[in-house]
């Protein structure tokens, strides 16, 4: 296990003084004070992100939540008149988020997610029920509507789930969920795609989910998803340096 460098500025004495500060408004007082203090120290920096990825701001976005169901996936009905469906898991104890936003408007990003259960036996529970409701995501279609005005659309979409053995903790493979869409307009030669790639760790007591969001007009590389889950064993070394 790679040494955890020191917390930057960023996230030193007076960010978590900040967080902290946080837990003590009416809405946050269910949080564990020092589970929280925890949380805030021990997510990615931006030096666990590969170039691979883009180049990000250095700010870290951190957030708490107690648990809710936690989101899978969403698979698109072919009926561009009916909603589509979401593969959502129940929820666990504690939710810590911490994300980094690209230096470029509009740009990828990355986030992580630290998905705090009861015990390990809640966390194993919930990783094996997330492995079976992952399988509903799989699949893949597209829709085309027209307007009143003439203007036609269309969407396409692709979701996968996959193992992960590169990312492993005391023999446990990662799960790994992508989701790939494409939208076009009859008024734009400029498709919209929308990538992403989540990976999914069981750790001790809690899930960590790491995703990358693409956020661009290009599909995600195998280089990109191979730092995507560079960036997943980081996350795991540093909830649990």
């Amino acid at each position: 296990m790679r040494i955890r460098p020191a917390l930057t500025a960023a996230i030193g004495a007076s960010l978590v003084a900040a967080l902290v500060g946080m837990v003590a408004a009416p809405a946050a007082q269910a949080y564990d004070r020092d589970l929280y203090t925890y949380a805030a120290g021990h997510m990615i920096t931006q030096s666990d992100i590969p170039k691979a990825l883009g180049v990000f701001d250095s700010r870290l976005n951190f957030s708490a939540a107690p648990g809710y169901k936690n989101f899978l996936c969403y698979v698109p009905s072919e009926d561009p008149q009916d909603n589509g469906a979401s593969i959502s898991t129940g929820k666990s104890q504690y939710q810590f988020m911490a994300d980094y936003n690209s230096k470029k408007a509009s740009g990828p990003s990355v986030q992580v997610q630290v998905l705090k259960y009861a015990s390990d036996a809640a966390a194993i529970k919930a990783f094996n029920a997330m492995k079976t409701q992952a399988k509903k995501c799989n699949g893949s279609g597209s829709t085309t509507s027209t307007d009143d005005d003439g203007t036609s659309y269309s969407n396409s979409w692709l979701v996968k789930t996959s193992v992960v053995p590169a990312v492993s903790v005391v023999g446990v493979e990662s799960l790994g969920i992508t989701q790939n869409n494409l939208g076009t307009d009859s008024t734009s030669d400029d498709p919209f795609l929308n990538d992403n790639y989540a990976v999914y760790s069981l750790v001790n007591d809690a899930i960590i989910e790491t995703t990358y969001f693409v956020n661009g007009p290009k599909n995600m590389t195998s280089a990109q998803r191979k730092a995507v889950n560079q960036v997943a064993f980081n996350a795991i070394s540093e909830w649990m340096d």
